[in-house]
């Protein structure tokens, strides 16, 4: 008897640790039109400073409230790039879970590495959000490391974003020729460019996905035809949602 009630304090226990469901904020969290009091707590995110359209952050800021610090862009709204908390990601590798140290890893979106970035107006507004696909995890250099998406294969996420949006690709997307120098990586070359204007959520959905070589980018090497080059291409994914 007093085995049983051992084990039956044991699955108390446990039924409610395996029932508990993770969750960490995210792009999507952020409200469109919305003032930063109405914005997740940035305790809810880390690594918060001024962006670069979309590339590595800049000065650093304590979070949302600090968007003034950061040069308008020309349409005069403030670029606040922010990373997702990685408390997670610590626990998970604490533990060596190979699978919770993916789920958790980094910035991304579906396994994508992402920078992200909020956009707010002068009066503190936000007014668009602004998500690019990142390398620079592939550099980093983890005991354990995540089973994240390369590089080559950024362009893709272009796709994924475009399913979710439903931009259509004969309808809202155009694709552009190579431009002097550019060339194909294999066969495949892509420059497309999409917009979507969806009046039922006021707000347009820009979407920019790339694939290709640019100009002096060659997939072997000019004085030794026989070894390949490596990283030699654009391959990248660019998504912005703004109020309208």
């Amino acid at each position: 008897m007093r085995a049983l009630l051992c084990a039956a304090t044991l699955l108390s226990a446990l039924v409610p640790a395996a029932a508990q469901q993770f969750r960490r904020a995210t792009i999507w969290n952020l409200k469109l039109g919305e003032p930063i009091a109405a914005q997740p707590s940035t305790n809810e995110f880390r690594g918060f400073a001024c962006g670069s359209n979309g590339g590595a952050p800049r000065q650093p800021l304590t979070g949302w409230r600090d968007f003034a610090r950061c040069r308008a862009e020309p349409d005069g709204l403030h670029e606040v790039y922010f990373e997702y908390d990685d408390e997670l990601e610590y626990i998970a590798r604490a533990r060596d879970a190979d699978r919770e140290i993916t789920r958790w890893a980094g910035t991304t979106e579906v396994a994508f590495p992402i920078v992200v970035s909020a956009l707010f107006d002068s009066a503190g507004v936000l007014r668009g959000i602004r998500m690019v696909t990142d390398a620079r995890p592939e550099h980093r250099n983890d005991i354990t490391e995540a089973n994240l998406r390369k590089r080559a294969d950024a362009y893709l996420l272009g796709g994924i974003m475009a399913a979710r949006f439903d931009i259509e690709t004969t309808r809202d997307c155009t694709s552009s020729p190579p431009a002097e120098g550019e060339s194909a990586v294999g066969t495949l070359f892509v420059k497309q460019s999409c917009e979507l204007n969806d009046t039922a959520n006021a707000r347009k959905i820009i979407l920019r996905v790339s694939f290709f070589r640019k100009p002096g980018q060659s997939g072997t090497n000019p004085q030794l035809p026989t070894q390949l080059t490596e990283g030699q291409f654009e391959s990248s994914a660019r998504l912005e949602i703004r109020q309208q």
